[in-house]
């Protein structure tokens, strides 16, 4: 089964998609990561971020825990997004807005995912919360579950990146 990845826009693509596609790999404030955030909004205007963190020199996240979403930057560029799902401990909203694999959306289980883009390029985390990695589509699933027994376990949090990206 082939798959388009994170950076390749298809015809079934909805518009807050097409804006991700676009904001990845765009600098910080951008027309293309505005016109993704104005697409997850329920208005025209951009949600103000709740707050930044800095690591390093490098790394910078934005989180705008009422879109559901946290933007790492790498060096000013739109490196990886994070959406958060129902089940999160971190105060941010259900993400709203459409993941890009078809599908797949943040009311996906663990056996959903698997059974909509096949076996992971990798898994772990058993013992604590556990992760499947497609790093060819350019997507992680956190799942809330500590073990492989628990198919049924909801996502956490969804990492999007473009996988052709530097």
């Amino acid at each position: 089964m082939e798959l388009p990845s994170t950076s390749e826009p298809v015809e079934r693509d909805g518009p807050v998609v097409r804006a991700l596609r676009r904001a990845l790999g765009a600098r910080e404030n951008s027309e293309e990561v505005l016109d993704f955030l104005r697409a997850l909004s329920v208005s025209s205007s951009v949600a103000a971020e709740d707050d930044r963190k800095t690591f390093g020199t490098t790394t910078t996240y934005v989180n705008h825990r009422i879109l559901g979403v946290s933007m790492c930057f790498e060096n000013g560029t739109l490196d990886t997004v994070h959406a958060y799902g129902r089940t999160n401990k971190d105060g941010y909203v259900a993400y709203a807005g459409e993941l890009p694999v078809g599908g797949v959306t943040m009311r996906s289980t663990a056996r959903d995912v698997v059974k909509a883009l096949g076996e992971p390029t990798s898994k772990g985390g058993a013992g604590r919360m556990i992760w499947l990695s497609y790093e060819h589509l350019g997507i992680k699933f956190d799942i809330a579950a500590t073990n492989w027994d628990e198919p049924d376990a909801e996502l956490v949090s969804v990492a999007i990146w473009d996988p052709d990206g530097d």
